[in-house]
């Protein structure tokens, strides 16, 4: 049997919604009914329907912003809406359409007309066009398809989820066409920036993906970040852009300081077959741009997991506390990150006050902030939070902790270069996040047996929070397996050890977050170079530590060239033009079951070919 078309009503006039009910359901359709514009935007998103019939004034939310709402949501956005309202000046008519409408049917309203235009629309919706209409890309349907097919063939890929944040706001400023403008210019970074052999869609309103078959997506990622964070100024006011953000409100009527518009980038890899479907691998990439979303400003994650650790599903209605994190130095910030979700918080990042404001735009009640108090507005921020948050200050010497603890901080933290004492300092004062755990019935465990809360630890322990390389936790526990398996089976066991050449002078010279960015390129890297049984980890500050099972001590050398190669090669002047980066490697075989004496012999080779000049592979003893 063919399912009914499901047709959702909003409407706060009872006997209204009672009469289309009834009207509908006598036609053939199945009807669901809202009563205001916010409970209008929940049903949506959560149960898509197949046509909205929209009125104009509603409580909460009026029709208008319901629409646009709506428009700029992947779920809802291709639904044909309908506003159905007694308002009819031309003025309003207008605004119906420019916020998304379809179609407009004045009341009192003619019943069989009202069923045609349904009908109509309904129809138009069973054929949905292949392209955007605003952007000429290839819209959802194409993009599924080719999901679909690289899939079935088992082609390596990369599915890079591109979001526009702040966009809402923006449109508000600016209005419409210069919104369409935005959606333009983030069109053509991603066509200019894309590889020719990469299919680029766009889903929808603000959303658009890339499936790319070549190495490197992180790089890529980076590459979309630094060019539309440079091309989306020239969309701004000369004053808006001087000051830095836009005075708006955000979805609570809360005034916000918005900043520019910036991008949040999941990337999801195919590698291993791990995917079955489109609809598997964009659920992943949506949940990984959440985690793009809690980071403001222009971000990617990747999702390169080492376990087979699903995401945490909190239960509804007892959502982790969150924690707001307000620090401008990436490495330090985290650091800083790590430690709070082995807390249990749920994380907003934000590298300054401007930042933390359109996370709270978001989430406005954190249960805890940790802010940098260089910035004194970093004070009045705290003190307007709508619910009391706990606050510890990082602060530069003894003088200013002390300070903050008297303005009202719980604790204050000496930042220091060590990061292994600063790591200390806070997880000693960083109170634990309190909420009510699923009982077990509801929880998800992160494996089988294991709380989730307890997974998201172990898989935090295990991943460098820079890098998303192993961490040396992770491999140090893992390289004592890999060679008693190796002694076992009888295959050779490599490892390989790299450092960057001269990365104290690229921070110096360039600054740290051009530093970060180099380590997150350079990790890029390693993992287009690795094979699925590789095991790489960020071993130090500027040092990886790779295992490669299977592999004897010639071709793990040739590895080794090949990944000097590629960093050396990469088009670093992408990123800034004062940048030359290459890497020293040292390799070794793992004998026995002594994995540690494989990692010395690897350091020694690694110390030579520093000596002997750097940029180079030394794979045996002088």
């Amino acid at each position: 049997m063919t399912a009914q078309p499901r047709i959702l009503v909003a409407d706060d006039d009872p006997a209204m919604c009672l009469l289309l009910r009834e009207t509908l359901q006598e036609a053939g359709y199945e009807v669901l009914i809202a009563n205001d514009g916010d409970q209008l935007i929940r049903m949506a998103q959560d149960h898509p329907p197949d046509l909205l019939l929209i009125d104009l004034i509603m409580p909460l939310m009026d029709g208008f912003e319901a629409i646009r709402q709506l428009r700029n949501d992947t779920r809802t956005s291709h639904l044909p809406m309908i506003i159905l309202t007694a308002r009819s000046t031309s003025a309003e008519v207008v605004i119906g359409f420019d916020s998304g409408a379809d179609d407009y049917i004045g009341k009192p309203y003619d019943i069989d007309v009202l069923l045609a235009r349904i009908r109509s629309h309904l129809r138009r919706a069973a054929k949905l066009p292949v392209r955007n209409p605003l952007t000429g890309l290839p819209g959802n349907m194409l993009l599924q398809a080719e999901i679909e097919r690289q899939i079935a063939q088992q082609t390596p890929f990369a599915l890079i989820y591109v979001d526009l944040d702040n966009f809402k706001a923006f449109n508000d400023a600016y209005g419409f066409a210069r919104g369409d403008r935005a959606i333009h210019t983030l069109a053509s970074v991603l066509a200019g920036t894309a590889p020719r052999d990469d299919f680029l869609g766009h889903i929808g309103g603000d959303d658009f993906a890339i499936i790319h078959y070549g190495g490197f997506p992180e790089a890529l990622a980076q590459q979309i970040i630094n060019t539309f964070d440079e091309r989306v100024r020239a969309l701004y006011d000369p004053e808006d852009l001087q000051r830095g953000y836009l005075q708006g409100q955000d979805r609570h009527g809360v005034p916000r300081q918005f900043g520019l518009l910036s991008l949040s980038i999941s990337i999801v890899t195919s590698e291993g077959g791990r995917f079955r479907s489109v609809d598997e691998i964009s659920k992943v990439a949506a949940e990984v741009k959440s985690a793009a979303k809690s980071i403001a400003g222009s971000s990617y994650v990747l999702d390169r997991r080492l376990t087979a650790k699903p995401y945490v599903h909190e239960r509804r209605g007892q959502p982790r506390p969150a924690a707001l994190l307000i620090y401008p130095h990436e490495g330090l910030r985290a650091s800083i990150a790590t430690s709070l979700r082995l807390q249990g918080y749920r994380l907003l990042i934000a590298a300054d006050v401007v930042q933390a404001q359109d996370q709270l735009a978001r989430t406005p009640d954190p249960a805890l902030l940790i802010a940098d108090t260089t910035d004194p507005v970093v004070w009045d921020l705290w003190r307007c939070l709508p619910t009391p948050a706990r606050f510890i200050a990082v602060v530069a010497d003894e003088a200013a902790a002390q300070a903050a603890r008297e303005r009202g901080a719980i604790d204050a933290i000496i930042a220091t270069d060590d990061l292994e004492d600063f790591t200390d300092q806070l997880l000693v004062h960083l109170p634990r996040a309190e909420f009510h755990e699923a009982t077990e019935e509801h929880a998800s465990p992160g494996a089988a047996g294991v709380p989730a809360q307890v997974a998201e630890a172990a898989w935090t322990l295990n991943e460098d929070p820079l890098t998303r390389l192993a961490s040396r936790h992770y491999i140090d526990q893992r390289l004592p397996e890999l060679a008693a398996q190796a002694r076992l089976t009888g295959q050779p066991l490599s490892v390989l050890r790299a450092d960057l050449d001269q990365f104290t002078e690229i921070n110096r010279r360039c600054g740290l977050s051009v530093g970060d960015q180099v380590l997150r390129i350079v990790a890029g890297v390693v993992r287009a170079t690795c094979r699925p049984t590789d095991v790489a980890a960020r071993y130090g500050a500027d040092a990886f530590l790779i295992a490669l099972p299977n592999t004897p001590l010639t071709e793990a050398a040739a590895f080794a060239e090949r990944l000097r190669l590629a960093v050396e090669r990469y088009d670093w002047d992408s990123l800034d033009r004062r940048l030359r980066v290459t890497i020293s490697l040292g390799v070794a075989d793992v004998k026995g079951d002594s994995a540690e004496e494989g990692v010395d012999a690897a350091d020694r080779r690694l110390y030579a070919a520093k000596s002997s000049g750097r940029n180079q592979v030394v794979a045996a003893d002088a």
